[in-house]
């Protein structure tokens, strides 16, 4: 008996590839490796910019200990003669640049007096007189007597580990 439907046999003849599957192969594998090289890349960015913030917070760190050096200078019972040396420099006229934008940090500044790592230099600190104000932020009764408030600022600055990170920071410091 005679089916209608047609056999398949493993002895067809050959039928001629196109090679379609090939080219899609070779356009899957390029798109992979365009992924993959872009994945690279964004992680690469991504270690730099990490490595970027350490080195600030480490410089930054570094400022804040030259910062707190610098205010326990203002906490002695006696303070030294600001006269422009040692980092204690007198008020400037108003008006003018403070010095702390115009000095020689290598020079005119003090150097941190403890150890940190991670930076190439150690940090440095400046303290500049501000102003005397008699009373200023004083009660104003008059059984008290009238007091004199000195104001200090304290600037502390620090390089990261790679020197081109520069981190600096101040405090306002009132001494009576």
């Amino acid at each position: 008996m005679n089916s209608p439907h047609k056999r398949y046999s493993a002895a067809r003849p050959a039928v001629a590839q196109r090679g379609v599957v090939l080219v899609i192969a070779l356009v899957m594998l390029v798109m992979m490796t365009l992924m993959a090289l872009s994945a690279a890349q964004v992680t690469g960015l991504n270690e730099r910019m990490v490595g970027f913030a350490r080195d600030r917070d480490v410089a930054f760190q570094a400022a804040e200990a030259a910062l707190r050096e610098g205010e326990r200078v203002l906490q002695l019972a006696v303070l030294p003669a600001f006269d422009g040396t040692a980092g204690l420099y007198p008020i400037l006229a108003p008006g003018t640049t403070p010095r702390w934008k115009t000095i020689d940090w290598a020079t005119s500044s003090v150097s941190y007096g403890g150890t940190i790592t991670g930076v190439s230099a150690p940090p440095r600190y400046i303290v500049e007189e501000i102003v005397t104000l008699p009373g200023a932020g004083e009660s104003l009764d008059a059984a008290e007597p009238e007091s004199t408030n000195a104001y200090y600022r304290v600037t502390g600055r620090a390089v990261g580990g790679e020197g081109n990170t520069v981190v600096v920071l101040q405090t306002t410091y009132r001494r009576r």
